[in-house]
């Protein structure tokens, strides 16, 4: 029965959106919020049936059963669901309910387009996580980047969303560009499309070809990722894009393309790139930690909301590459651990921003100081938001965090956990310094910039005198969702013999090509916490003195005077991020050469 249910977390959301979009206008808006959530209601349904059916051994579903049947040759089209997979469609399910559910009645979209938007979205994502095609992943890329183009670009009256959709579009499409030519030296060379294929196929041979279609296909997904210098575009789509978008741009859709590496890498390139697994390594965690370091960096430096948000998000998806490149079981699932948790906190806070962009129709820091007061319950989700981007318990992020750092210190880069402290510290302490000004009132306004003088126009055109329900109750939920990980029963153990089944080529293969049955035969025990327990305390704690230092700086005097450099950021950082997609497409081509140096460096 879960087999046959895979493909219809794709399906039935394609087909919904399809209706929606012709007779939308006809039924009424209601009828269309109410055809939408039931949609993502079932298919959170699906997937949750489909994630527990993968929970002993993958799933393997062929269309038209073109199942392989002599000598192991794909001619047909599979999804091949593991545990990882499942868990990221189940997390797309959950972020896309709460966004449809804050936009109940509420957002305003006279076209009719919004719903069948956020479905498609939905369903590309779904597939995205499914596949187990190399062509099929980037057609479901681009399904996906088609629709998040025109859903940041929603208000088409409005000049700010059109031009952070365009940036988006050209990033993108160039990363796109770089997949499909990366995409067709692989097949050139295997004649091949299925991943377990292309890996047989590849074997423990890797030439100049093989190394170039592994470079480009990862830089165009590490631009999906927000990757340093490839996040240009992240900003300024996120600052634009309406809250329930945001919600799955931050959320699931930038986890995707560190999956995505993870995927291709593990699926394709594990046997032949295996003699350069040090020097990969290297790579990977240099990259993730300039991610980390200059998103913590810039996101402290912001004051309109949702560009700190996404900042925010810059940095810990440079934390969650670095899950990915360490190369190792242990890592990858914490790499999972920390998307889960991060996903449904993240969307929780773009959700707290939507409320109150709803409530005074204005979203930068230094126009709200004190407008808040009395808003408690949205105060509070805040706070514990950026407790959890601390990693400190009782969030799951602090489990995520202890397998990435337990994993580095395997393999002697004991100065990545500096690295998470830093950028927990200061995407903490900056959600925690936007707090206490506006809901609280303390200290003095924050300092303007210049995007925080870009106001965005309100979402909705209802009384602002109240938050309703249905924009209150998904963003706490999705919060609380972040705490109740942590004690699901299993949880740790599971992650790690999902970890080593993900990270098993040969095993991968037979699964697919052979029908071989494999079940998990690592038996993980739980883990002792209590030294990652120690540093997210340690990093919570400092991520309040800084945003206390940071807000009481006139009355703390001269010792706390580096604040007002951190809050009014680097100059040359801000120039770099210019809004110009030309210049963004620069950067874009400076880092692929710098990577492509990097790899004709260390693997020639």
């Amino acid at each position: 029965m879960t087999t046959a249910l895979i493909p219809l977390p794709i399906a039935i959301p394609l087909i919904v959106a399809a209706f929606l979009a012709f007779a939308g206008k006809g039924i009424g808006r209601r009828a269309c919020d109410l055809l939408a959530i039931a949609t993502a209601a079932a298919n959170l349904w699906m997937t949750a049936i489909i994630l527990h059916g993968t929970w002993s051994q993958p799933q393997v579903y062929w269309f038209g059963n073109w199942w392989p049947r002599s000598g192991g040759v794909a001619l047909g089209i599979s999804f091949v669901v593991d545990t990882f997979g499942a868990a990221l469609a189940l997390l797309v399910a959950v972020l896309t309910l709460a966004g449809l559910i804050f936009s109940w009645k509420i957002f305003e979209d006279t076209e009719n387009h919004f719903q069948p938007l956020m479905l498609i979205f939905m369903a590309a994502m779904c597939g995205f996580s499914y596949t187990g095609d190399l062509f099929n992943l980037f057609v479901f890329f681009e399904l996906m980047s088609v629709s998040a183009f025109a859903l940041c670009g929603l208000k088409t009256l409005e000049p700010a969303p059109l031009q952070g959709a365009f940036n988006f579009a050209i990033v993108n499409t160039v990363g796109a560009f770089m997949i499909v030519m990366g995409i067709g030296m692989l097949y050139a060379r295997t004649g091949a499309l299925n991943f377990a294929q292309v890996g047989r196929s590849l074997g423990t041979h890797a030439d100049a070809l093989v190394l170039l279609a592994f470079l480009l296909i990862v830089v165009g997904y590490l631009a999906k990722a927000a990757i340093v210098p490839f996040h240009f575009w992240l900003a300024d789509a996120h600052a634009v894009a309406p809250s329930p978008v945001c919600v799955l741009f931050s959320g699931v859709m930038v986890e995707l393309g560190i999956y995505a590496v993870a995927r291709i890498y593990w699926t394709i390139f594990a046997g032949s790139l295996a003699g350069h697994a040090h020097e990969l390594r290297m790579i990977f965690t240099i990259m993730a930690s300039i991610t980390a370091v200059v998103g913590a960096v810039m996101c402290y430096a912001e004051h309109h909301l949702k560009r700190l948000l996404a900042f925010s998000t810059i940095a810990h998806s440079g934390l969650m590459l670095v899950g990915v490149g360490l190369l190792s079981p242990g890592a990858l699932a914490g790499f999972v651990l920390y998307v889960l948790s991060h996903g449904v906190i993240k969307g929780g806070l773009f959700l707290c921003a939507g409320i109150v962009l709803h409530r005074f129709q204005k979203i930068g820091e230094d126009h709200l100081h004190g407008c808040g007061r009395g808003m408690w319950y949205t105060a509070a989700l805040f706070i514990l938001g950026a407790w959890g981007l601390a990693g400190a318990p009782p969030f799951a992020t602090l489990l995520g965090e202890h397998f990435v750092s337990h994993s580095a210190e395997a393999v002697h880069l004991h100065w990545l956990v500096y690295i998470f402290i830093f950028a927990e510290v200061l995407t903490s302490a900056a959600v925690l310094r936007m707090a206490f000004r506006i809901f609280f009132g303390w200290g003095q306004p924050a300092p303007s910039d210049k995007s925080s003088q870009i106001e965005e126009k309100p979402e909705t055109e209802q009384s602002h005198e109240r938050t309703p329900a249905a924009m209150f109750l998904p963003a706490a939920a999705l919060i609380l969702l972040g705490i109740v990980l942590t004690f699901l029963p299993q949880i740790q153990s599971r992650a790690i013999d999902s970890a080593h089944g993900f990270a098993n080529q040969n095993a991968y293969a037979q699964s697919v090509l052979e029908n071989v049955q494999i079940t998990s035969a690592h038996n993980a025990e739980t883990e002792n916490l209590s030294s990652s327990i120690v540093h997210s305390v340690i990093a919570l704690l400092l991520a309040v003195l800084l945003a206390l230092s940071t807000v009481f700086r006139d009355k703390l005097g001269r010792a706390v005077n580096f604040t007002r450099s951190l809050e009014l950021g680097s100059s040359w950082l801000r120039r770099a991020h210019s809004g110009h997609p030309g210049d963004y497409v620069a950067w874009m081509s400076f880092g692929t050469a710098i990577v492509g140096l990097a790899f004709l460096w260390w693997l020639h």
